[in-house]
């Protein structure tokens, strides 16, 4: 009699998202538009919420203060300016080439109602830090019904 052992259902679910989560991975999935040796450049991004605000903190290394717009609509902030590098070069002498160059552009929802004219973005040490200060939250109403 052979036994044969049966993987559990929820390893079959965590390979299924593994699976698109590689689909979708920005290595493989290029928006149309892209030429074969363009890329999007999209920044490091970490966001996250505390009591009085949202914080978004944006890696950017060697972009100047300057070449950075922040533009929040509703409830989306988008952050996008270009990686310039001040001595070019026409040498094709370069044995790697990682660091990046061109525009970048990346845009993220927030998590909560926020008050968007009293943002305020600090650049130090090539990390921007937005910090945005949350509304309070609109509470329900209840209303009380009474009998005539």
């Amino acid at each position: 009699m052979t036994l044969t052992r049966r993987p559990a259902p929820l390893t079959d679910l965590v390979s299924v998202r593994d699976m698109f989560d590689r689909l979708f991975d920005e290595r493989f999935f290029r928006p149309i538009g892209l030429a074969d040796g363009e890329r999007e450049l999209k920044p490091a991004l970490d966001v996250f919420t505390t009591a009085e605000n949202v914080v978004a903190k944006v890696a950017l290394p060697g972009v100047k203060p300057d070449d950075v717009e922040i533009t929040i609509s509703d409830d989306l902030v988008t952050v996008s300016g270009s990686f310039t590098e001040e001595h070019e070069t026409e040498e094709k002498g370069y044995l790697h080439r990682d660091l990046s160059r061109g525009a970048f552009h990346r845009s993220f929802t927030l998590p909560a109602a926020v008050k968007s004219d009293d943002a305020k973005a600090i650049f130090k040490d090539g990390v921007l830090t937005l910090t945005i200060p949350r509304t309070e939250e609109i509470k329900p109403r209840h209303v009380k019904v009474e009998t005539s």
